[in-house]
């Protein structure tokens, strides 16, 4: 249950921000605190090992399953090409299942023999360890408990008053013209108010709290795109008779340098990436040894190869019934997306980043070549996408796991249970947050779902050709592109100092098609984390561990789960 709700959780706020959080240290926490809560009723207390299967559940739910719900799905739907629930949620479970199978031989090579950090993971297993240590100890580490679930929970709070007040009671406006005030900016030869260009405040705790996950350099960059489009951009393509309306200009002009912005970046990280590969398929020979298993785990072996193959071929032939994807092109998506998951699960391991966006647009632009229909090529991009973070989700769970000398065989199983309540969860979400377009269009949309319209845009170019796009929409594409490729190569060779100055290519695009109000208070929540941390220096004080992050954590879970609810209300 707990994995459903961060599911939904997580997929909302994916929707409004384009960010897909890992959920293992909230579940953390939530799945330790809510038992504790029914210790009221008699509820026995979690073990440690207990709670660490119970983590790997929710966090499985969380974040190996929604990412088609944040990107493809919506991106058909945007398309005209809504695809039923039941495709959807049997593509999920399949894609995820598909990364789950891929994770276990790898095990042994990357977590035991080749230790790597999986931060993530490893962060999870301390987070464990000591709230259990607290748990049974009074005094500091009791008092870090108390106060890590106190900010949670306050934060829950929350985030949840404002969903109520703003779409159920609409007691607070949904957006506020902050900016009035200031003098009118001529655009089109028409003096106009900052509302009107779409520089507004939106009443909205959970992109406030998003920033702070986000860190100030990333969310900084973020307003500097919205800047950009907003009072640069826009005059220029509504000069062009490329822009009718000026607030708009996140999703008609930002949209066509952005996303080939953040489309180019990832693909050159991803070729720095090709180390990784080599090393990746190095581990998997080695990991087809006879110790590939750890004693007494059943998913090994034969039976570990007989999963492959019945994976495969499920995947090969629902692809056609359900998407129409021709068989040959099946047939080389699934080992692509195997390979892909394999590099993912090693990048995850030395990097704590999960390459599944740079690896879905990929698949996008290698099965768009065969096949331009957004309906073949998209969900291709998902099974890539979708298998690839669950392999790395249950590498970082099974990190923990080793950490903690937890039974392989009972995470293994947990994932899967997260992957189903997840894949439930996720499909819910589709219907209920998702009914048509309308959500994601107009000037101030209620998802701005930028990973909808990055796979839009590359469908849409895909399929007509760029020559079908505005010339100065053109232009952009081919500087967004070139401007993200430059970006990531400079980012590889520059060092450590001289990168912190570098624009983040992440930021810049997407500041450029989200929002002016959503990159504004994401940059606010930033800059208040920063502020909140400044004397945190060393891990004696714990103010970010013990009350901000909790705190955003908290107002993150809570409105987006009442908003959830509000939208169930409504649709009741």
């Amino acid at each position: 249950m707990l994995g459903a709700l961060l599911a939904f959780a997580n997929i909302y706020i994916g929707l409004r921000t384009g960010w897909f959080f890992s959920m293992a240290l909230v579940a953390c926490l939530m799945s330790f605190a809510s038992w504790r809560a029914l210790g009221v009723f008699g509820a026995r207390p979690l073990s440690l090992l207990e709670n660490n299967c119970a983590q790997s559940t929710a966090s499985s739910a969380a974040y190996a399953t929604g990412n088609m719900i944040v990107g493809v799905a919506p991106a058909l739907i945007l398309l005209g090409a809504r695809a039923p629930a039941t495709s959807i949620a049997v593509w999920i479970a399949c894609a995820s299942a598909l990364g789950v199978a891929i994770a276990i031989p790898l095990r042994r090579q990357l977590i035991e023999r080749e230790q790597l950090p999986y931060p993530s993971g490893a962060a999870a297993a301390v987070m464990l360890q000591q709230l259990h240590r607290a748990g049974t100890h009074v005094g500091a580490a009791a008092d870090v408990v108390r106060a890590r679930t106190t900010w949670l929970l306050g934060g829950i709070a929350t985030g949840a008053i404002v969903p109520v007040l703003r779409d159920a009671l609409e007691i607070i406006p949904s957006r506020l013209r902050a900016f009035d005030w200031l003098p009118d900016f001529t655009m089109a030869l028409e003096p106009r108010k900052m509302s009107k260009l779409g520089v507004v405040v939106e009443p909205s705790l959970l992109l406030v709290a998003a920033g702070v996950f986000v860190g100030i350099r990333t969310a900084t960059w973020l307003l500097v795109g919205a800047l950009i489009t907003t009072f640069g951009l826009a005059r220029s393509a509504m000069s062009q008779g490329a822009l009718l309306d000026p607030a708009n200009a996140w999703v008609e002009v930002g949209l066509w340098i952005g996303a080939p912005m953040l489309v180019g970046y990832s693909l050159v990280a991803l070729f720095a990436q090709r180390g990784a590969f080599s090393r990746a398929f190095a581990a998997l020979r080695t990991a087809q040894g006879p110790d590939a298993a750890p004693a007494g785990n059943p998913f090994a072996g034969p039976r570990l190869l007989a999963i492959f193959g019945v994976l495969a071929v499920v995947i090969i032939v629902l692809g056609r019934a359900l998407f129409g994807i021709p068989v040959v092109l099946g047939c080389l998506a699934v080992p692509l997306s195997v390979a892909f998951s394999i590099v993912a699960s090693r990048v995850q391991g030395e990097s704590d980043i999960t390459p599944g966006g740079p690896i879905a647009k990929l698949s996008q632009l290698a099965f768009g070549a065969a096949s331009p229909s957004p309906s073949v090529n998209l969900p291709i991009a998902a099974l890539a996408h979708a298998s690839s973070t669950a392999a790395s989700d249950l590498l970082n769970d099974l990190k923990a796991g080793h950490i903690l000398e937890a039974n392989v065989r009972k995470q293994i199983i947990a994932q899967a249970l997260g992957i189903i309540a997840g894949t439930v969860a996720s499909v819910a979400a589709y219907q209920l947050l998702l009914p048509d377009a309308s959500p994601m269009l107009g000037e101030h949309p209620t998802f701005a779902a930028p990973a909808a319209h990055q796979f839009k845009a590359v469908a849409e170019i895909l399929t007509n050709g760029i020559g079908s796009l505005h010339p100065f929409q053109q232009h952009l594409v081919w500087i967004g592109g070139g401007f993200g490729v430059v970006l990531a190569a400079l980012e590889r060779r520059a060092s450590a100092s001289v990168r912190s100055w570098l624009p983040s290519t992440v930021g810049l695009g997407l500041g450029m098609l989200l929002p002016f109000s959503t990159s504004l208070a994401m940059f606010i929540g930033a800059v208040a984390a920063a502020i909140a941390t400044r004397n945190d220096r060393d891990a004696t004080s714990g103010v970010g561990a013990n009350r901000v992050l909790p705190l955003a954590a908290g107002v993150l879970a809570g409105e987006s789960l009442a908003g959830v609810v509000v939208a169930l209300i409504h649709a009741l």
